[in-house]
């Protein structure tokens, strides 16, 4: 994988996580988060986008890191 592949999917991940917190951060618990549905499918979206990002780093880099 090349250094830029890496900086990609990195930056997709980081994009992910800024997401997540816009996502989640207006609620005080869990469940009131659970029971609106648009927030919850969309921070869900974002694991999602992570896991495949994470999937596309070479094992290596991810040994290393």
């Amino acid at each position: 994988m090349n250094l830029s592949k890496v900086k990609l999917s990195l930056l997709s991940i980081l994009e992910a996580i800024g997401k997540i917190e816009n996502y989640t951060n207006e609620f005080d618990n869990a469940d009131d988060f659970y029971h609106d549905e648009k927030s919850f499918d969309a921070t869900m979206m974002q694991f999602v986008i992570i896991g495949e990002m994470i999937s596309k780093l070479d094992e290596d880099f991810k040994e290393k890191y």
